[in-house]
């Protein structure tokens, strides 16, 4: 499944299976494709309205996958759980003084994290009677926060913002303190302009970020990175004891000490304003230029080996796609389809104030509780750790206006979904 949120004050759920005859809710649907796995017809199977009076900024699935949380410009996030088959608003939770920009729920779905244009970062925790109670409020950014990401591991968490900072926040048994500032006033390596998108890797290892001022980062544990500088030669004269001691130095999530390991420039000539780190190990970047940009590490033509063992497979399961043509270099990303209409206008001039990026942010998928997960196709790795980063995918004119958002399937990990100021959601797969 599929949310999206966008400045018609709507959240709208996406389903990809054939729906029964008049049951698209009024929506627009997406004709059956022969690209990807077994991809279906997507439908809008629900459209939940009534419940904020602005823009919805952002869209959260909790881990369980049957609760949503929606963060809007009219200061408030609602909390939705599907129940007989029907999304109902179970909570709202309010006291940030005006937009809330983010949510994100934890990996055990105890706590919500969201942040806002009063700068502040709130953490609520799930009381029973499906009450929410905020439990900390920080004050540690000087300008507004754009985005809050949990930690797979749900101790830390992380926040982003306009002061050009990215903060670590961990919990020491009393109350939420920064750990760890990257950036800002007298730190080099750091962003030099607003951070509008952070995302861990699956292991938990690194973090990536992207920014207004054009570059995506990877941050690393010091350790690691020590570690693999130490190692570099004994691994260059055989064997892995390069990889075996970054992996021995790994990042402690109670004690976080990221450095920035790797800055990926020369690439977008905008803004990039969303990135999201797939099960691939491969990273996708929405930006200002109109287009989507997929990153890898290692070998790109070992990567396209590996997709292509991995196609044939699928072909042999009756769900694949041939390929003709020259080969390329690397993976490719192609596009699916579309889902969903132009988004409505804002009504009263809600949005006069939105940042840029902010108009028709974001799609995200998600999944319910029993979903395919743990597949064959979801343990998939094209990235290889140790390698060189670069440019593996791109798609110019991926849509007519600003790429807001970009999010990988957790468990279809070849399937991305991405959404624009133009109103619409598009699907891509990696092939």
């Amino acid at each position: 499944m599929l949310a999206s949120c966008s400045a018609d004050k709507t959240v709208r759920i996406w389903q990809r299976r054939r729906p029964a005859a008049g049951g698209t809710n009024g929506c627009a649907t997406l004709p059956a494709s022969t690209d990807g796995a077994g991809m279906a017809e997507w439908y809008c199977c629900a459209i939940l309205d009534q419940c904020h009076t602005r823009t919805i900024r952002s869209v959260a699935w909790s881990p369980s996958g049957r609760a949503l949380a929606t963060a809007s410009f009219d200061a408030t996030v609602a909390v939705w759980e599907l129940s007989g088959g029907v999304w109902e608003q179970v909570a709202e939770l309010e006291g940030h003084e005006n937009e809330v920009k983010c949510v994100a729920w934890n990996p055990d779905g105890r706590l919500i994290a969201t942040c806002g244009r009063d700068r502040s970062v709130w953490i609520w925790e799930s009381m029973p009677g499906r009450e929410f109670e905020c439990v900390d409020v920080k004050q540690g950014h000087s300008q507004d926060v754009k985005v809050v990401r949990w930690h797979p591991g749900g101790e830390l968490l992380v926040s982003a913002g306009y002061d050009d900072t990215i903060k670590l926040w961990n919990y020491d048994g009393d109350e939420w303190g920064c750990s760890q500032t990257l950036g800002g006033t007298g730190h080099g390596s750091g962003h030099s302009s607003t951070v509008w998108d952070v995302a861990w890797d699956p292991a938990g290892q690194r973090l990536a970020s992207c920014s207004d001022d054009l570059t995506v980062r990877i941050w690393e544990s010091r350790a690691a990175s020590a570690s693999a500088s130490a190692s570099a030669s004994a691994s260059s004269a055989g064997g892995d004891c390069g990889a075996a001691g970054a992996a021995s130095a790994s990042f402690t999530p109670s004690r976080p000490d990221l450095r920035c390991a790797t800055t990926l420039s020369g690439y977008h000539q905008r803004a990039v304003f969303s990135l999201d780190w797939g099960p691939t190990g491969l990273i996708a970047t929405g930006d200002g230029d109109d287009c989507i940009r997929v990153f890898g590490q290692g070998d790109p033509e070992l990567a396209l080996l590996l997709l292509q063992r991995s196609e044939a497979a699928d072909a042999g399961a009756g769900a694949g796609r041939a390929h003709s043509g020259e080969a390329p270099a690397g993976p490719e990303l192609g596009a699916s389809g579309d889902v969903g209409m132009r988004a409505a206008a804002d009504d009263g001039g809600d949005d006069a104030d939105a940042d840029a990026g902010d108009d028709a942010d974001a799609a995200g998928p998600g999944q319910h509780t029993g979903a395919a997960t743990g597949s064959g196709r979801s343990g998939l790795a094209l990235s290889q750790p140790g390698g060189a980063w670069g440019l593996w995918a791109s798609v110019c004119e991926a849509h007519s206006a600003d790429v807001n958002c970009v999010r990988w399937n957790p468990s279809q990990p070849r399937l991305l979904a991405s959404c624009s100021d133009d109103g619409l959601i598009r699907l891509w797969w990696l092939r």
